[in-house]
Parts: structure tokens; C-alpha cells; sequence
């Protein structure tokens, strides 16, 4: 089975892991397989329902009458009576610890293959499906029941072994034969007895590094192959074999090239297996059609071999490939795949040519080639989570794996160990939930993204994806930790994915697993996510991030806010996504105030409903062009906040002092924190100033009940020589937007340089600032009055600064001007007159000047609409 499968039904992004997935207990659906005998996840998988996986085609071609029996029920034909012949003993499986009685020609033994099987039936199958667990078993094709009615065959003639005793091993008979007799069998397929070995075992790596080893040779092969396929007459392995082995130095070399052809030239005999055509296993008809089923592929590998003068023995046994049925005996089963083991330096290797050579799509019958050298001289440890040999002596290890062992074991695919995953818990297939809950972990020498499928199984069969709100997957550098939430009660089936981290290739399927939910948490389901992960992202480092104040899968949420915190390496920029199923686009931006500062990044957050929210967090650097997702958080809020508490709209990503202040030369900020409380209604914000940099602001509020003055009157800004002073009074409760623009003194234009959220829920009533003119320049202070409102008949003190100016005077019903007192500072009495009159302070800047400059503009109300302390 090959997680390449799934790569290309998922080839988009992780979002794209949305589709029906074939898996433990599916029913066939247009899925391809490595072999028919061993199922791999579909490539081209079809999806006639929306998350289900609908019965095949396939599936109703696979039984057969108990009149079509096999030698090794890997699709090679026994006589329908009697006893099997001598001859096809011949072709019996062999065991490491047996010698097989016997010797018969090669030419012999083809014949006997070459018998015609009888008629077939074409049925619908039947699955069987262990108590309280409605699965089907789409992973065994080949399990075709033999009709008890009819002629037995024993055991030994289906290639049982005979079990000899082990022999105490020495060099000179590692093998159980003194060299004379080895050279006496070489190439006759008779298995020598098992070496014992363990300590002194080479691994596949220690035997080569990498395929790359065998660029040349594999060349070669293939050379050869396309010189041989466009005259391809009768062939024989006498004539093959010497022209792909030609200049290979080892028996290492020439099982290689003997692998590399038969993955290459043979392709699955898909009609044969469904019994739409006569099955092609024999040696001699695998070589001439270039097709075969599994056992041909095992029977022409060990003819190869043979004539190379390499020991090779076919092996039977069990194999598990995707819709494998979780927890199924195979202690009832027959034979349904075969592989081989070849003698390499006086060792055994594994090696299965059928599932290195390509994908089958049983729907459309269709072979796939895609070689896969995950199966060549595999090592025994790995090879025994797919394949479980009739004769528990071809696992190669010591001591033996148990059968019950194997069948409980979590099925896994080549990609996780081509991956060097490693399961950290649990290493069983079947789970089941505690109060609601199932997880899974893993651990991997290097960084890993991970993704999963939930599937449903339904009483008849069907699959129905859950979604990815009912799992989550937090993920640290080098390890995973998965928790399942399953929403009803019944069987799941669960699905692993990965990939290295950062690459831009599809995931893989790595693992499956089932999952009893004996008890559901409810309806209650986790926020939609299009991403794989919750926490960090494992190559967060890689980002910048070193550090989060939320360290747990799950942040709660008491009181309806929180606040994030991410320490960073270096200076980055980040955008903010908050999720929940009642929170509309619009309304989750008043959810969010972001801060981004030269070492950290932070977010306040405010949750307006019950359950749970997603906060996704992409960030990039400064030069970078592209946001990346840095980690997604998972919030669960027991206590909503009102909303008219939740923040103003139009909040930008750079909210008070931060990264982008700086780079506009603002610096020492009163205010560092982006929300500021009050209880009275005002503050005042500084920052200190490169010369010539001039700073503007707003003011806005959502909803405003006090209309009568614009809300521009509520700001006031004063420029010192190097300090800058936004002033801001609250006309009512609420929460306030404040925006700071600047621009320097080459700009005509002022640009956005940050946000303040400002919130009072006393009862402000401040009445505004008096009306700015354009001509209020840097240095001008308003010391007295600060309120823009006066009230009727009554003199006001004023004292002003403003450099340069000739002469400063207040217009109204009479113009009074105001005297040069001690600090440069602009002051007298004035009588403001009548309501709705209007006083404005004008100025000279010069002698010569024909007219003044307004810079400043007063109402005058009667008392009722003034208040007192209302000034600020």
C-alpha cells in the first residue's frame, strides 16, 4: 500500500484532506492497490456520495465457486480432486528451517502451472464482521472461500511447511549444508535451514545507504528493457537474466537488477484476479504476457534468482494493505499474498516485487506503475507490520512476533517508516474512547506536519466524514500528540497523515487506526479549521517564535478575554483570525487588538459567545512577502463578554507602540499598551519626536449618542521641539478608536502610524476642544482655556504660546489683545459676550503683515449647555 495514494487525492493543501478516504473498514470505491491481494489507499479514488464511500464494482467480482481452488490461493491453480501431484508440490512454499523433499526441472514445474482453471461464477460477497463491529473486508480480496462440500486440500499441499529442528549454527554450516552440499542446491529454490540471527544482523542501511547506490545499474536494467520490448519475442531467463545482471559485482547487484526489471516489465494481471480472464502466475507466462497476479511475480523473481545463482524461496502468508480489517484473526484465513526471501552473504532478505511495482485501480481495472523501493530486501522489524508469513519462521526476527500481537498492532504504511516515525502511544489498531475521547501520539527524528480523517462507520458499511472538528492535533518539534472526539457514539475509523515539515507536497498516509466511542461528549464541536495543527506550528523557531504564554492544548477563557503573547527571535508582522460558528466576519473584528513590537507579538482578545473559537496567528518577517500560519489556538469561553463591551471597528494590525512607531521615529511612548482605561473620560498620549516629523489624529466611536459636536473637537495635539502630546477627551462612555498619523517635512501627506483603544464605561460629559486651524503649528500650547465651550457673559483667562508670532489677539465682539508675559507665554482677559457668539484667537507673524492668522475657535452657550470641570 502506498501512501502516494493518498498524496494525489490530496494533492491541493491540508484543506484539501476533505475527501473520502478509503479506509480499515470501508467498502471498495474505485481505489487503486499496490496489489489487488494487499489494498493501498485509492489514487483515484471516486466519490458517488458526499463522504460516504459507496460499494464497487470490484467487490461483487471477487468471490468465486469453491471449484476454482489455488496452490497458493494467490491465484495459481490445484487440481479440483484428489491429492496434489508431486510436481506441484515442487512449487510449495519453503521455510527457513525446512528442506523441501523433491527436485524437479524447471520446465516441469511450468507445465504443471500451465493447467486450466475451470469456469467461474461471478458472486456477490458476503462480508464477515467481527461482533458489534459492522466491517467490511475490502482488504481481502483473495480470501475466497473453499467449499467444504467439495474436494479438501491439505494443509501441506497448500505449502505448509514441514518444521525441521534447528541445528546449532557454526560457520561452516551457517545454513545447515556443508558448502559441497549448498553448491549441490544452488539455484534448485530449496530453502536452507533459518541462520540464527540477531546481534550480528545487517540492517537494509548497513547493506546499502540509499538506492541512489544503484543509479548505474538500474540504468542499465532499464536500458536493457527498452532494447528487449519493442522485439519482444519468446523469452527465457536463461537469456534475460545474463543481459540485466551484465557487470553487476555481487549477489547485493544482481538481485537488484533482477528487482529492477520485474518492477519495471511485469504488470498486474488485474482481469486474471477478478476472474475475467485465465490468471497468469506461471513463470514462463508472467515472462511472455509481462503480466501476472502476486504469486507470479514471486514465482518469476525466484526463476531469476535461480539463474543468477542466488537462493530465493517464495513465502505465503497474510498481507495487510489498506481495508484491512482492525482486529480480524488471520488464524481462520488461507494465504492470500505471496513474496519472496532471498540469501544474501549467508543472511535471508525480504522483498515483495508485487507491491514494489505499481498501483491497481480495481474499478476501472486498470495497473498503475509506480515503483517503490520501500519493499526491496526490507528490513524483517518493518516488513512484519504488513506481511505475517504462514511459517513464523520467514519473519526473520528472533524471537517471532506473535500472531495476536501482529493482528492488534496499528497498521502502518511504507511512508511511515520511509519517515522514521515512531508510535509513542498506543500501539494497538483498536481504541476506545475514555468519557468521550481517544489520543495518539508519535514521535519523528526531524520535523513533522501531521494532518487526520475521521470517517463514521455506518451499520452497512458506508463512510461518512466527520469533519475536523471533533479531533485536535497539537504538534511540537519533533513529536504529535492527537485527541479524538468522537461526536456520537459507535465505530470510527481514524486516519494519520504526514510530510516533512515545510514541504510543499501533499500529505501521506502514514497510519490508520479504529476507534469504539463508547460514550460521546455531545453535539459540542470544535471551530472549523483549514489547517492541520493547534498549537505551534513545529517549525516555529524556524518563524521566529521562541516562546507563547499559552501552553496548553486548551485556553480557557473565565472571564470572556485573554491576551496572547508571543516572545520573537526578530522584529515580525502578524494578522490574526478568529473563528466561531456564531461570530460573523464583521463582528470578529471587534474581537481583536494586535500589537507587534521588536521582540514580541501580542493580541487581545474578547470572546462574545459561549464554546469554542479558533485564533489563527500568520506571521512574516519584514522583507518577506508572504504571511505563513505560525499556530492556531484553541479557546473554549464559560463566561461571554457583553458586546457592547467589544472593541471599535477599523482597528488596524499595529495597535500602540510597537514596530511600526519606530520606524516613523516615535519614541518613549507614555502609553506602550495598546488599551488604555479611564475613568475619567480623558488622557493624553506622547511620544518623543525627530525634528521635523509632524503627528495628526481621529477619534472614532462606533455608535455615538452625543452628536452635537464633531468628534475631531475631542483631540488636540501640541508639538514641542522633540515631544508630541495627543490630548483626548470622552464625550460619553464607551470604547474609542484613536488613530496617529505622520508624516515628516519633505511629505505633503500623512500616513497611519498606529491605534490606541480607549475605554471608559463611567458617564463622561466633556465638552470639547476648541476648533484647531491649519495655522496651529509646532510649539503652539493651549494652556488656558481648554475647553472650546464658554460660557455667556462672564471674562475667561487665556495664555497661549505661540513662537514667532508679532502679536496675538481674540476676536469677538471686540478685538483684545493679549500681552508677552514671563515664559514667552501669551496671556490676558477677555469677555466672552453673548451665546452664540464666537471668539477666536488670531495672530501677526510679522510687522509688515496686512492681516492676522486664525489658529483657534471658541463657542459661547448660555449655562445650560456648559458644565462645570468640564475642561480638560
Amino acid at each position: 500500500m502506498k501512501p502516494e495514494g493518498k498524496q494525489n487525492q490530496s494533492s491541493r493543501s491540508t484543506k484539501d484532506l476533505k475527501m473520502s478516504f478509503l479506509s480499515p473498514s470501508s467498502i471498495i470505491n474505485n481505489f487503486s492497490s499496490r496489489c489487488p491481494d494487499i489494498h493501498e489507499l485509492g489514487y483515484t479514488q471516486g466519490q458517488h456520495h458526499k463522504g460516504e464511500v459507496t460499494t464497487s464494482r470490484g467487490e461483487a467480482l471477487l468471490s468465486t465457486t469453491g471449484e476454482t481452488q489455488m496452490t497458493d490461493i494467490c491465484n495459481g491453480n490445484i487440481p479440483q480432486e484428489g491429492n496434489l501431484s508431486e510436481d506441484l508440490q515442487g512449487w510449495s512454499v519453503g521455510s527457513p528451517s525446512q528442506k523441501r523433499l523433491g527436485s524437479h526441472s524447471g520446465n516441469k514445474r511450468r507445465g504443471q502451472f500451465s493447467r486450466q482453471p475451470k469456469d467461474t461464477l461471478l458472486s456477490k460477497t458476503t462480508t464477515e464482521s467481527p461482533q458489534a463491529f459492522p466491517c467490511n473486508d475490502i482488504f481481502l480480496f483473495w480470501a475466497k472461500k473453499v467449499d467444504d462440500s467439495k474436494s479438501k486440500v491439505p494443509s501441506r499441499a497448500l505449502g505448509s511447511p514441514r518444521t525441521l529442528k534447528k541445528r546449532p549454527w557454526t560457520a561452516s554450516s551457517r545454513c545447515g549444508l556443508s558448502e559441497e552440499g549448498r553448491e549441490g542446491v544452488k539455484g534448485k529454490g530449496w530453502p536452507p535451514s533459518l541462520c540464527p540471527e540477531t546481534k550480528e544482523r545487517k540492517t537494509r542501511r548497513e547493506l546499502f545507504p540509499d538506492s541512489e547506490v544503484f543509479r548505474q545499474l538500474d540504468a542499465h536494467v532499464l536500458h536493457v528493457s527498452e532494447q528487449l520490448n519493442p522485439k519482444r519475442g519468446p523469452l527465457s531467463t536463461e537469456a534475460l537474466v545474463p543481459l540485466i545482471t551484465e557487470g553487476a559485482r555481487s549477489q547485493l547487484e544482481r538481485v537488484r537488477a533482477i528487482w529492477v526489471w520485474l518492477c519495471h516489465n511485469i504488470e498486474y494481471d488485474v482481469d486474471g484476479f477478478l476472474g475475467l480472464s485465465e490468471k497468469i502466475h506461471t513463470p514462463q507466462q508472467v515472462l511472455q504476457t509481462g503480466r501476472g497476479v502476486c504469486s507470479g511475480y514471486a514465482h518469476l523473481c525466484r526463476e531469476m534468482c535461480k539463474e543468477a545463482g542466488l537462493t530465493c524461496v517464495e513465502v505465503s502468508g497474510q498481507g495487510r494493505g489498506a481495508g484491512y480489517s482492525h482486529g480480524r484473526s488471520c488464524l481462520q484465513q488461507k494465504s492470500n499474498h505471496m513474496w519472496n526471501a532471498v540469501e544474501l552473504e549467508g543472511q535471508w532478505f525480504l522483498l515483495d516485487v508485487c507491491w514494489g511495482a505499481g498501483l491497481v485501480d480495481i474499478e476501472k481495472r486498470l495497473f498503475t506503475p509506480r515503483h517503490d523501493d520501500f519493499f526491496f530486501l526490507t528490513d524483517p522489524e518493518d516488513f512484519v507490520e504488513s506481511h505475517w508469513p504462514d511459517d513464523p519462521a520467514w519473519q526473520l526476527l528472533q524471537p517471532s512476533i506473535a500472531r495476536e500481537v501482529f493482528e492488534k498492532r496499528v497498521f502502518k504504511t511504507p511512508e511511515f517508516f520511509k519517515m522514521e516515525l515512531r508510535l509513542l502511544s498506543p500501539d494497538t489498531s483498536r481504541l476506545q474512547t475514555e468519557k468521550g475521547e481517544a489520543t495518539v501520539s508519535f514521535a519523528s527524528p526531524r520535523s513533522t506536519e501531521f494532518a487526520y480523517q475521521l470517517l463514521k462507520v455506518c451499520p452497512d458499511g458506508r463512510q461518512e466524514d466527520a469533519g475536523k472538528t471533533h479531533g485536535m492535533l497539537t504538534m511540537a518539534e519533533k513529536r504529535m500528540s492527537l485527541r479524538v472526539f468522537p461526536p456520537t457514539e459507535g465505530l470510527f475509523d481514524l486516519q494519520v497523515f504526514a510530510r516533512p515539515s515545510g514541504s510543499r507536497k501533499p500529505y501521506s498516509w502514514v497510519c490508520s487506526y479504529q476507534i469504539e466511542c463508547l460514550e460521546s461528549n455531545g453535539n459540542e464541536e470544535l471551530p472549523k479549521s483549514p489547517f492541520s495543527f493547534w498549537g505551534l506550528h513545529p517549525r516555529a523557531k524556524e518563524f521566529g517564535i521562541t516562546r507563547c504564554n499559552w501552553e496548553d492544548d486548551l485556553t480557557l477563557a473565565t472571564t470572556g478575554m485573554l491576551k496572547l503573547a508571543l516572545q520573537t527571535q526578530r522584529p515580525l508582522l502578524a494578522t490574526y483570525e478568529f473563528v466561531h460558528q456564531d461570530l460573523d466576519e464583521s463582528l470578529s473584528r471587534k474581537c481583536l487588538v494586535s500589537q507587534a513590537e521588536d521582540e514580541k507579538l501580542s493580541c487581545h482578545v474578547l470572546c462574545p459567545f459561549l464554546g469554542y473559537y479558533r485564533l489563527s496567528v500568520f506571521t512574516k518577517g519584514l522583507s518577506e512577502d508572504e504571511f505563513k500560519n505560525t499556530a492556531n489556538f484553541l479557546i473554549r469561553c464559560s463566561e461571554p463578554i457583553n458586546h457592547n463591551k467589544l472593541f471599535p471597528l477599523g482597528l488596524s494590525a499595529h495597535c500602540g507602540s510597537g514596530i511600526s512607531s519606530q520606524w516613523r521615529g516615535l519614541s518613549n511612548p507614555s502609553h506602550t499598551d495598546p488599551i488604555i482605561s479611564t475613568k475619567k473620560g480623558q488622557c493624553t498620549i506622547t511620544f518623543h519626536t525627530k525634528p521635523g516629523f509632524e503627528v495628526t489624529a481621529t477619534l472614532d466611536k462606533d455608535k455615538i449618542m452625543n452628536k452635537q459636536y464633531p468628534m475631531e473637537r475631542y483631540v488636540l495635539i501640541t508639538h514641542l521641539e522633540n515631544k508630541v502630546s495627543v490630548s483626548v477627551l470622552l464625550p460619553e462612555s464607551g470604547l474609542y478608536r484613536v488613530g496617529l498619523y505622520g508624516r515628516n517635512a519633505e511629505s505633503e501627506e500623512f500616513t497611519h502610524v498606529c491605534d490606541y483603544v480607549i475605554r471608559c464605561f463611567t458617564n463622561p460629559r466633556w465638552l470639547p476642544f476648541p476648533k484647531i486651524y491649519s495655522s496651529w503649528r509646532r510649539g503652539c500650547v493651549l494652556l488656558q482655556p481648554r475647553t472650546g465651550v464658554l460660557q455667556e457673559k462672564i471674562w475667561v483667562r487665556f495664555r497661549v504660546k505661540m513662537p514667532k508670532a508679532y502679536s496675538v489677539h481674540v476676536v469677538g465682539h471686540s478685538r483684545m489683545e493679549l500681552k508677552l508675559g514671563q515664559n514667552k507665554v501669551w496671556e490676558g482677559d477677555v469677555y466672552s459676550g453673548l451665546a452664540g457668539s464666537t471668539l477666536k484667537v488670531a495672530a501677526k507673524f510679522s510687522r509688515e503683515s496686512p492681516s492676522m492668522d486664525v489658529l483657534l475657535s471658541f463657542d459661547v452657550e448660555g449655562s445650560s449647555s456648559t458644565m462645570d470641570d468640564s475642561s480638560g
